[in-house]
């Protein structure tokens, strides 16, 4: 390909390593041609040195385009660029304009030696903030910076140029050799609410794994490689954060869109037979991919206005979080810097016309927060925000604390956006269910499930209060994880989460701890404490009779007393009143539960996980299945999905589909580590996350079931409450959290 000169007649002149023959005869051919210049690009030592000869044959295969300088068209011989011919043919779409613009600038920039060079980001990303609307940062209108396209069209394409024409200077200003968060402006523009905004990751090829042989056993899923979709070859953690209330709101990265038009052109330049079955060359695609660099991008909705930050988190590199396929690899996280530098706070603005207004306060949130509507189903997208802090004691905070779902022990209540949770005693839900589901619900779960029902038959007595009893922090410092902060200019440290350092507490006296049912819970030992934020099933003081947390069958009934059922009077799932007379007291306030513990569908359960179903009660109107926990810890994923697809079918056979309601708990959200505990599970977050999306969507798709979310009041927390949970390894979440699980749960069957 021939890239042509600017540079005029006269300004050829000037130039000394030309001599006046040359003017003539360039002259000559120009005019032999009727009316159009070529000339070849010629890469001396440098830019500065680069020579222009008379190319008088037009290019049997080129692209043409003229100057607003001048009048004569010029050309491009695509056989001399093969990186920019076949970019074009990758992506058709405005790249033949942007080969034509790069190359329009480079020639400019060799007519003007002299010139200030244009900062990378100023060149490459978009500086249109006066003009711009709620699309103009979304990925649809942001395409990935050309220079950024061309390098990984190196890495893609077996080719090379005849010269360095379009080889970007080495000190361009943006480091390929980083990850790097990328955000398609140059300078702050005006954001507000509801714009959609495009960021990009470039995660370069790490070689982490030069010194392990089992560096190549490490690979996405097939179905992920296939439809390129995360988890893909590199996994990381990006929030968007308020940074007046600290709520964080997870953004979920996907494969750039653009990788499978370079897939598809390197398997046709490397002549990959396409006679052969996909998934044979897929398995090329794993080894060719592997190597090269990764692009990333989510489009984010911007939320209210104020200041927030937006940090990713590189956790896993080269498939290194599949334990499926290799031994379990250190997690050692690395911060991504973003770019351009110091631009990670966002500003969003309101999109109203008004003028201003201050930082709403955290009652004032509260308060609009109670407004909204009462929460339907079980699955309501939301994020942590503090309650009140100056105003706890007052009585119109002690009211709003009540009708919040709940409160964590660090403050915190789950907000979804568009609706609200309400506080349901568990008097009330008692209620309730005997009213609306009167033929029982089945569970089969696992130890999250069992901590569920330990807050149901005592009340929610059990740990209540058990952060009052913390004497030592929960994450010592040396256990806490380390960001690798290498490729930041400046690290600049977040702040201490108040829970992972509590203030350190006299061991209370000890007495006997007997108490005589779940609602006379109390505490009386430290170990107790162990029980209430981890592992519980041998929890001390805890009586079998009431419920056996290792018994695989298990059946019992959430009630209420006759004076519980005598305080809650006459409520909202009541009979109605007929013909003017009162409502007889309701003191029957029972519901048959019959829990089933297993071990997700893994080898471990005996009997196996397949006669849970049939063993159990048949008319119920409620049954709750919770997986994958166990199952990305000791399964592999094909087989288990097949497991998946047996249970379903018992389900529909087992179950009369009209009138049991079917719910999928979700599993428990894994973050920040692996398993170092005897039992080396073989789980990582993104692993898990595979695992989660799979089997969600099958009981979604195949048993309309609703879905218990949990998972998202895990994942939506900050890094630092993230991370006080690694000391747990069964990755249990603590009481005040259980207890929220359950409100959600409860407001979705009660919720009318």
């Amino acid at each position: 390909m021939t890239a042509y000169t600017l540079l005029d007649e006269e300004q050829l002149k000037k130039k000394p390593s030309y001599k006046p023959w040359c003017i003539v005869g360039i002259s000559l051919a120009a005019a032999a041609v009727a009316g159009y210049f070529i000339f070849a690009y010629q890469h001396m030592e440098s830019d500065e040195d680069a020579l222009l000869d008379v190319n008088a044959t037009i290019p049997l295969r080129s692209i043409n385009f003229t100057v607003p300088t001048q009048e004569q068209l010029y050309f491009v011989d695509l056989d001399r660029y093969p990186i920019e011919d076949n970019l074009m043919q990758a992506f058709q779409k405005n790249t033949a304009d942007l080969v034509k613009k790069v190359t329009i600038d480079k020639l400019l920039r060799l007519q003007h030696k002299g010139q200030h060079i244009v900062p990378w980001a100023d060149h490459w990303l978009s500086k249109d903030s006066d003009s711009a609307n709620a699309t103009t940062f979304s990925c649809e209108n942001q395409p990935l910076p050309y220079p950024i396209l061309r390098h990984l069209a190196t890495e893609y394409f077996p080719l090379k140029n005849a010269d360095s024409f379009y080889d970007e200077e080495q000190k361009s200003g943006f480091n390929y050799d980083s990850p790097t968060l990328l955000l398609p402006f140059a300078t702050h523009p005006k954001l507000v609410q509801g714009t959609q905004l495009c960021i990009r990751i470039l995660v370069p090829f790490q070689n982490v794994g030069k010194d392990d042989i089992h560096r190549l056993l490490y690979r996405p899923y097939p179905q992920n490689n296939a439809q390129l979709t995360s988890p893909w070859w590199d996994t990381m953690m990006t929030s968007l954060r308020d940074v007046h209330t600290n709520a964080s709101i997870p953004v979920h990265m996907q494969p750039w869109s653009g990788h499978r038009n370079l897939r598809q052109r390197a398997r046709e330049l490397n002549h990959v037979n396409n006679q052969i079955p996909e998934w044979t060359r897929l398995r090329e695609d794993e080894l060719y991919e592997r190597e090269r660099t990764h692009i990333y991008e989510a489009q984010i909705t911007l939320p209210h206005e104020g200041s927030w930050e937006l940090s990713s988190l590189l956790e896993f590199v080269e498939a290194r979080y599949n334990f499926e396929y290799g031994p379990v690899s250190p997690y050692k996280p690395i911060q991504i810097p973003v770019f351009p530098t110091g631009l990670e706070y966002i500003n969003i603005s309101s999109n109203s016309q008004q003028e201003k207004k201050p930082i709403k306060t955290d009652q004032e949130i509260l308060q609009e927060h109670l407004a909204l509507p009462l929460c339907k189903g079980f699955k309501n997208p939301g994020r942590w925000l503090p309650f009140p802090k100056n105003s706890s004691l007052s009585s119109e905070a002690k009211d709003a604390s009540t009708q919040l779902a709940g409160l964590t022990r660090d403050g915190k209540y789950w907000a979804p956006y568009s609706c609200r949770l309400r506080h349901l005693s568990y008097e009330q839900f008692n209620r309730c269910a005997s009213k609306k589901y009167a033929r029982g619900m089945n569970l089969y779960g696992d130890s999250n499930i069992r901590r569920s029902i330990k807050k149901f038959l005592s009340h929610g007595q059990w740990c209540k209060g058990w952060e009052n009893h913390i004497i030592n922090p929960l994450l010592p410092e040396n256990q806490k994880p380390v960001i690798n902060s290498t490729y930041l200019l400046q690290r600049r440290d977040e702040p201490t989460s108040s829970s992972s350092s509590p203030p350190s507490l006299p061991s209370p006296p000890v007495d006997d701890g007997v108490y005589h049912s779940p609602q006379e819970y109390r505490y009386s030992e430290e170990a107790q404490t162990r029980n209430c934020y981890c592992e519980d099933y041998s929890e001390v003081h805890w009586n079998k009779t009431w419920f056996d947390p290792v018994a695989r069958r298990f059946n019992m009934v959430y009630s209420n007393n006759e004076t519980q059922a005598a305080a809650l009077g006459v409520t909202e799932w009541d009979d109605k009143p007929v013909n003017g007379s009162t409502t007889a007291l309701h003191i029957n306030d029972t519901f048959a539960v019959s829990s089933y513990k297993w071990d997700g569908l893994t080898y471990l359960n005996n009997p196996g996980w397949d006669t849970a179903v049939p063993s159990s009660p048949r008319e119920v109107d409620i049954a709750i299945f919770s997986l994958g926990n166990w199952d990305a810890a000791f399964a592999e994923l094909e087989p288990f999905l097949k497991d998946v697809d047996r249970l379903i079918r018992q389900i529909k056979e087992f179950y009369d589909l009209s009138k049991t309601k079917i719910i999928y708990r979700t599993a428990q959200y894994y973050c920040c580590r692996i398993d170092t505990s005897g039992r080396t599970r073989q789980v990582s977050g993104p692993r898990l996350d595979s695992f989660e999306q799979q089997v969600q969507s099958r009981f979604q798709t195949e048993l309309k079931a609703e879905v218990w979310d949990t998972y998202s009041l895990g994942e939506s927390k900050t890094w630092d409450e993230k991370t006080i949970g690694i000391t747990c390894p069964s990755n249990h979440v603590p009481a005040d959290q259980v207890d929220i699980e359950n409100q959600i749960l409860m407001n979705g069957l009660c919720n009318f």
